[in-house]
């Protein structure tokens, strides 16, 4: 027993020594490669990288057996496999990584991860514009050294002149997509980054990325075609004021919205293609940018104010492309271009809308807009509503509380021109109001259309052609003051035209307007079927042609009417001239004008002429009411005529002759006057008249009536007023007409022939004998005619005999006066306004045949009522018929 627990002891303690020695020797061995691990661990780590990174340097402390702290790591990445031991640098990126961490297996001979406290990062050089070589169709990643990286701070370089800062980055990696998230600082802003790419095996696929920096943000996904060629899908909201804020201004754009779909092609150009439901959008403040201001400046250096502050200073703005756009940039030649498509521009908000289509650009940025290179065609829409402007020069000042403005037109930008075509815009305004140094004007709301085209060459050598029309859509209706007087129009319309061209290299502007009626308020004169041209060569003076159908003037005292003119004018200098010819009938009166803008005189001259008083229809206000007046003869000659149309101040000599009038029963034959004017007051003159003959009424007569007539356009005074009726003479002293009336007169009638008067009226129950003198105070109003205290007086003996049917039967009174043979007779006439008159008579005589022809007095007292005294007296001739009727039927009769 003792000999078999002997061996057993043994082998137990053989194998402990073997496994002590065993472990002596890993102890001895792991010991050994720790110490001389520096020379094997560099070795060893570049096996456990892929062919396409390479370790450039490798700075470490003493290495563990999983990892180890590195001081400076140095690592080459291709996007492709070398050959032998070369890495191209134009395909390789540099890492730099200081402050690592490495994580390797020794088993299976691998890394597992890289940490680093700061990285570097070089970008490969870019290729000589002078290389050409085939687009690669595929875009390869890359191989990682680990599937896990994270780098506390890395500096990229190469990339932009400015280098670019990422922290915290994190890289993760699977074996179908690589993703990344950091913070990115550039240009002092930062960014936060979340990206991840799509592969199979190395081969890009598919690239999304998530950006964002304080109030911007940008999703991307991108799909490459090649290695330049990009589909993507962008949207976002950019903040521009966080890139370009100036200090101490608030912001003046809210951020930028963006949706873009299309395709990115980068070579030795930039190739943008857009669908067309990509969309940028942003909203605008006009007053923060300034542009408000820079318009109310522009505006106000040209005398014009307006209510643009006062409006909605906030502009929507749209940008969105047509037809699959396409945009192409040349970097090396600054050339920007719109290859296919248009691109449209619409900035709207309440007030105004405008929008602009553009296709066909090509801009050379290094040359000046009108280059011949530079080429644009434009669509153009503008909208502009509940605008108030004013203007207001040291001489003119304009209003008008409401504007609104719109216009379309298409314009082509090409070989140093400038064409527009199609263009039509529309103006329509409130009530216009004008004010001028010695004028206002005010126009009722009317609107305007403008419609043309215009060639513009900035090429000296060529000759710009301008083909416009502005037109008032309907007829309005405005007033002008000048001065005192105030112009009134009815159915105004114009229509202007402005061409240049080869044949008008200056320019001229033509037109045409018309006027249904023009009427003046101090000056009665109304004048109808107003034609007008212009004619307007730039740099000369401005003409024109102005005709009217018919000329109306309806004064206090006179008128005249059915006058037609026909005038051209011209304006030189400071002075507005015209020459022309007022026509009626075969007559035609020449004339020339002259009105001096600089101090707002007039001046009309009218050449000896003639004209026909058929013209003349109404005349002193006592007859207006009455039926009308009609002239049959006569002609009115001018000598001479010179002075202020308007305001009728004359210098001249103007003769009626053989003037024929009639008035119902009152005729007037062979009237003639010379009137001469002087310009010491309006229509200021002397009128000398002579009249043949007055026919009053039946067979009753005046003739060789003589006057004269000093008179102004609201008065005139007859003095000295002669004439013979009825075997005497009639004589008016002094009779004043003024726009407050007739002035009371006195008319003498001195040796009047009653008997005469009597026959003429066909008096058969009354013969009287003898002459009478008649003294008559007359006052003459709208409310009627009045004597007052009028008397009369026989200037010797004569007979009385009134008929009576019923002799024996009359009273003694009406005897007597069947054969009254008186030595006296007077009395007294009185006439009111209501037309009740009261003659009293006053008789001394006898009648032969009775008492034998004792003498006695008669007083008589006749009253009654006699509408229309003048009118019966003058006119018809009826006035004694009553006044007989009421003697026969007297009954009160004072005998002495």
């Amino acid at each position: 027993m003792q000999s078999k627990a002997t061996p057993k002891k043994s082998w137990l303690k053989t194998t402990l020594k073997i496994t002590l020695w065993f472990l002596l020797l890993i102890t001895l061995t792991l010991a050994i490669a720790y110490w001389t691990a520096p020379s094997w661990v560099p070795s060893q780590i570049s096996k456990f990288l892929p062919p396409s990174i390479k370790l450039q340097n490798l700075e470490f402390k003493r290495p563990g057996l999983t990892s180890t702290d590195i001081d400076n790591l140095t690592l080459v990445l291709s996007t492709s496999v070398p050959e032998g031991d070369d890495i191209d640098a134009r395909n390789s990126y540099t890492v730099n990584l200081k402050q690592v961490r490495l994580g390797y297996s020794l088993w299976q001979r691998k890394l597992t991860s890289i940490s680093a406290q700061s990285a570097h990062l070089q970008w490969p050089e870019s290729r000589s514009g002078n290389q050409q070589s085939e687009v690669a169709q595929t875009i390869p990643l890359p191989n990682l050294p680990v599937s896990d990286i994270v780098i506390k701070k890395l500096t990229l370089d190469g990339l932009t002149v400015q280098s670019i800062l990422a922290n915290d980055i994190t890289i993760k990696e699977t074996p179908n997509s690589v993703s990344l998230s950091s913070q990115l600082v550039f240009l002092d802003k930062e960014f936060v980054i979340e990206a991840k790419a799509q592969r199979v095996k190395q081969t890009l696929t598919q690239l999304s990325a998530r950006v964002t920096q304080a109030g911007s943000q940008l999703t991307v996904e991108a799909e490459p075609h090649s290695t330049k060629h990009w589909k993507f899908d962008a949207k976002g909201l950019l903040d521009i004021t966080e890139f370009y804020a100036e200090p101490g201004i608030e912001p003046s754009i809210e951020p930028v919205q963006f949706d873009l779909v299309g395709s990115l092609e980068l070579d030795d150009s930039i190739s943008l293609n857009l669908l067309d439901t990509s969309l940028l959008s942003t909203q605008l403040d006009a007053q923060k940018l300034g542009l408000i201001t820079k318009i109310d400046e522009l505006l106000q250096a040209n005398y014009i104010n307006s209510n643009l502050k006062q409006l909605n200073p906030q502009y929507h703005l749209a940008l969105s492309p047509v037809e699959s756009a396409n945009f192409l940039y040349h970097p090396t030649k600054q050339q920007f271009s719109i290859e296919h498509g248009r691109l449209d521009i619409n900035v709207m908000n309440p007030a105004v809308t405008a929008a602009v289509s553009l296709s066909q650009l090509q801009l050379d940025l290094n040359q000046a807009l009108t280059a011949e290179a530079q080429r644009a065609q434009m669509m153009l829409s503008l909208a502009v509503n509940g605008i108030s402007a004013k203007f207001k020069s040291p001489e003119h000042q304009a209003k008008s509380d409401t504007l609104n403005f719109s216009m379309t037109t298409q314009a082509l930008l090409h070989q140093s021109s400038l064409l527009i075509k199609d263009a039509s815009a529309k103006v329509s305004l409130a009530p216009v109001s004008y004010r001028g140094n010695n004028s206002t004007a005010t126009v009722a709301q009317n609107s305007w259309t403008l419609k043309g085209q215009s060639a513009i060459h900035f090429a000296n050598a060529k000759q710009n052609n301008h083909q416009w029309n502005l037109s008032l859509d309907k007829p309005v209706n405005p007033t002008l003051q000048l001065d005192a007087e105030q112009f009134s129009a009815k159915g105004v319309s114009a229509q202007l035209n402005y061409t240049q061209n080869t044949k008008a290299p200056s320019g001229l502007l033509t037109g045409n307007y018309q006027l249904n009626q023009l009427s003046l308020k101090q000056q009665p004169l109304n004048l109808s079927g107003l034609k007008g041209s212009i004619q307007f060569v730039t740099n000369q003076s401005p003409k024109g042609h102005l005709s009217f159908s018919s000329a109306n003037y309806k004064g206090q005292q006179v008128g005249f009417s059915n006058i037609s003119g026909v005038l051209d004018w011209s304006k030189l200098n400071d002075r507005f001239l015209a020459q022309g010819s007022l026509s009626h009938q075969q007559s035609k009166v020449p004339f020339n004008y002259q009105f001096n803008l600089a101090n707002s005189k007039h001046n009309l001259k009218i050449k000896q002429s003639s004209l026909p008083v058929s013209t003349i229809r109404s005349w002193v206000t006592v007859l207006k009411d009455y039926p009308q007046l009609s002239f049959n003869a006569g002609n009115l000659e001018i000598s001479s005529l010179d002075g202020d149309p308007v305001g009728l101040f004359f210098n001249g000599k103007l003769k009626l002759d053989k003037f024929n009038l009639k008035y119902d029963e009152f005729e007037v034959k062979n009237w003639t006057i010379e009137d001469s004017l002087t310009p010491s007051s309006k229509l200021s003159g002397t009128l000398k008249s002579h009249i043949e003959s007055i026919e009053l009424a039946t067979d009753i007569a005046i003739t060789d009536i003589s006057f004269l007539m000093p008179h102004t356009i609201d008065s005139v005074e007859i003095i000295d007023l002669k004439g013979k009726l009825l075997n005497g003479t009639i004589g008016i002293p002094n009779l004043t007409i003024n726009k407050n009336g007739i002035s009371p007169f006195i008319t003498n009638l001195r040796s009047i022939d009653i008997n005469a008067l009597l026959k003429a009226l066909n008096s058969q129950d009354l013969t009287l004998t003898g002459r009478f003198d008649f003294t008559l105070p007359l006052t003459v109003s709208e409310q009627g005619q009045q004597i007052t205290n009028g008397h009369f007086k026989a200037l010797g003996e004569g007979i009385i005999k009134l008929k009576s049917k019923d002799s024996k039967n009359a009273n003694i009174a009406f005897q007597a006066l069947e054969n009254f043979h008186y030595k006296e007779f007077s009395g007294t006439i009185n006439y009111n306004l209501e037309g009740d008159y009261t003659i009293a008579l006053s008789v001394l005589g006898s009648n032969p045949n009775l008492y034998n022809g004792f003498p006695v007095k008669l007083d008589l007292t006749l009253r009654g009522k006699l509408p229309k005294l003048l009118y019966s007296m003058i006119v018809t001739g009826d006035m004694t018929k009553p006044i007989l009727d009421d003697l026969k039927q007297q009954q009160i009769l004072n005998i002495q």
